[in-house]
């Protein structure tokens, strides 16, 4: 049954990933504490754990879906590349110095993914739409714009394991008035840059809790992170699919319930 959900999970979060460009993150930090606490890890060790095992996850399913759609990314590819380099620099120093460290625990996490959820919120709802565009839909990135986001997205990927995306969409869309498509591929090619590096970071690092009777490689957990992955295989191409049919309405519509979701499920973990 165990296995079963997290092919589940793997899916919605593949689905997530290609349809909203948000890598999957945001709901497979709602399954993995329970999946950790299943294979014996403790809820107050698990969070590098969770970290860990949602970021191999995104790497997949943001591998997956910009393989389907290659052809849309190479005409946004230097600007990928900028906002996609300074996230992988800030997510490794943010892996060292905070995640692996003791004092990184289950209360911080949900504190830190709580006032994400938030934030995304307030921006969604007082989105100008009739507000003056900084850039056009057509228009490159600047250099100093895309390192400024690139070094955010990064930050937040590896404090949380949502992912880069849930801060590049939102403001290459929102507050650079970039397409949501163009906000959607830039997403997955920089966070799938940040989460490949994370996970090889992860994987050869050695664990602060020693699980006892599963197999783990550094923080990530195969019996966790190969079902996840099969589930993102199949998921991914669908969310793909999906995207190219939804109208930007309701795609918009269906980031914020995915917000709200995380944000009433990771509020309620806190007390």
């Amino acid at each position: 049954m165990e296995y079963a959900i997290l092919v589940g999970t793997g899916i919605i979060g593949g689905i997530i990933a290609g349809m909203l460009g948000l890598g999957g993150g945001i709901f497979y930090i709602l399954i993995l504490p329970s999946a950790l606490v299943w294979f014996g890890i403790p809820a107050e060790q698990a969070t590098p754990f969770v970290v860990a095992n949602s970021l191999i996850g995104i790497a997949f399913a943001s591998g997956v879906s910009i393989f389907t759609q290659f052809a849309k990314l190479k005409k946004y590819l230097s600007e990928s590349l900028l906002v996609g380099i300074p996230a992988v620099v800030i997510s490794v120093l943010a892996t060292e110095f905070i995640v692996h460290r003791p004092w990184f625990s289950k209360e911080v996490f949900g504190v830190l993914v709580v006032l994400l959820m938030l934030f995304l919120l307030f921006q969604m709802l007082f989105d100008r739409k009739n507000a003056r565009p900084k850039l056009g839909p057509d228009l490159k990135i600047h250099a100093k714009t895309g390192i400024a986001i690139g070094s955010f997205s990064g930050f937040i990927s590896a404090l949380t394991g949502l992912g880069g995306g849930i801060i590049i969409n939102p403001v290459l869309h929102i507050h650079l008035h970039q397409s949501l498509q163009k906000a959607r591929l830039i997403a997955l090619a920089a966070i799938f840059i940040s989460a490949v590096f994370i996970s090889l970071q992860n994987s050869f690092t050695m664990p602060l809790f020693h699980p006892e009777g599963i197999v783990n490689v550094g923080y990530i957990v195969p019996a966790i992170a190969g079902p996840l992955i099969i589930g993102v295989i199949v998921g991914s191409p669908l969310g793909v699919r999906l995207s190219n049919r939804l109208s930007e309405k309701t795609l918009k519509l269906l980031f914020g319930i995915v917000v709200l979701m995380v944000l009433i499920e990771k509020t309620g973990s806190l007390f």
